[in-house]
């Protein structure tokens, strides 16, 4: 039976920071919660770049979904980083 190293880096951590768009996000959803809206504007990139590393990360298990709001017929999301994904040194 191979042994596991508990140091070794969790292959969704490893696609996670596979983009430095990604690692940006985190960064920020480590710090407050953000809306890929929100994340857009302070980043300086368009909405759907923003939205496609957000579900990414959301899919990894980085992030955390911790509200919804209404925006002119959408539903905006507001994340910040998943506890449980020991991001705490980004």
């Amino acid at each position: 039976m191979p042994e596991t190293n508990p140091e070794a880096i969790d292959e969704r951590l490893a696609r996670a920071l596979s983009h430095p768009l990604r690692v940006q996000i985190l960064e920020i959803l480590s710090e407050r919660v953000a809306s890929p809206n929100d994340l857009s504007v302070e980043l300086g990139v368009e909405l759907t770049h923003v939205a496609y590393h957000t579900r990414t990360l959301d899919r990894c298990g980085c992030l955390e979904l911790v509200d919804t709001a209404q925006r002119r017929g959408a539903t905006e999301h507001y994340y910040r980083t998943a506890a449980r994904t020991g991001l705490s040194w980004i």
